[in-house]
């Protein structure tokens, strides 16, 4: 992998990682479609820690602010990912190798926004509070995203948007949950390249992938921010049930 190779990675990764069309799918069909060398696992890490430090950057202000309350619902709202990725993740990896499945799940991802389009359309008469319930329902929301082609955003957003919270509040649970999801993923990879022979990191290629990934991760926080308060979600829908349609025909046509 060159630099460009790198960077292209970086922008790819940090467009979808927060957007909610997928940015497993997409990374998956990327790499299956572009022909170039499969990142290394220090590569893959550097560029989450990229995204992670960009949820951090946007959502400063109310991080800085939470309560402890508010620690012990992101706890609880991060038990069902942690389950899932612990005892399943290994099942379901084989599954990016598969573009038409990545394509069949990105279909449900595109219901999925269409779903969250509904809810922003017809808001509830009166917001409920987050409770430990929700952020359960929530989180167990979050873990379907293991599927390569189904959006954590997406799905969490929905789950948020389903509990009767308001959109503002929907969408700073959706990505503050995303912290402990992401760091999570990186510890686990990071305990492997630990535990592995070791791989001698391309320094080059990690600067420019991982300034893509953050400025890219950033910007597409801020983009899907407006969108929500404009509940503007079905173009989400729309794309994601157009890439999956094709991807489909296309896997069971070629």
């Amino acid at each position: 992998m060159n630099v460009w190779q790198a960077l292209l990675f970086g922008l790819v990764q940090g467009v979808t990682e927060f957007l909610p069309i997928s940015s497993s799918g997409h990374l998956a069909l990327f790499q299956a479609w572009s022909q170039i060398q499969e990142p290394t696992l220090f590569f893959n890490v550097f560029l989450h820690a990229a995204s992670l430090l960009a949820i951090v950057i946007f959502f400063w202000k109310q991080i800085v602010e939470l309560k402890v309350r508010d620690y012990w619902l992101l706890a609880i709202g991060s038990i069902p990912v942690a389950l899932v990725g612990l005892l399943l993740e290994d099942r379901f990896s084989l599954l990016t190798s598969s573009p038409l499945l990545v394509g069949g799940f990105l279909i449900i991802t595109g219901l999925i926004n269409r779903r969250s389009q509904r809810l922003l359309d017809n808001p509830p008469q009166k917001n409920t509070k987050l409770d430990e319930k929700k952020a359960l329902l929530v989180g167990a929301f979050q873990s379907l995203a293991i599927l390569p082609g189904i959006s954590r955003s997406g799905t969490t957003l929905m789950g948020v948007l389903s509990q009767n919270l308001e959109k503002n509040q929907a969408f700073t649970f959706t990505f503050l949950l995303g912290i402990p999801a992401i760091l999570g993923a990186n510890l686990l990879q990071i305990l492997e390249l630990v535990t592995g022979a070791g791989e001698s990191p391309n320094f080059a290629n990690l600067l420019a992938g991982g300034l893509a990934a953050l400025v890219a991760s950033w910007f597409s926080l801020g983009l899907l921010k407006k969108f929500v308060e404009q509940a503007k979600l079905k173009v989400f829908s729309n794309y994601c049930l157009a890439v999956g349609s094709l991807v489909v025909i296309a896997q069971l046509i070629l």
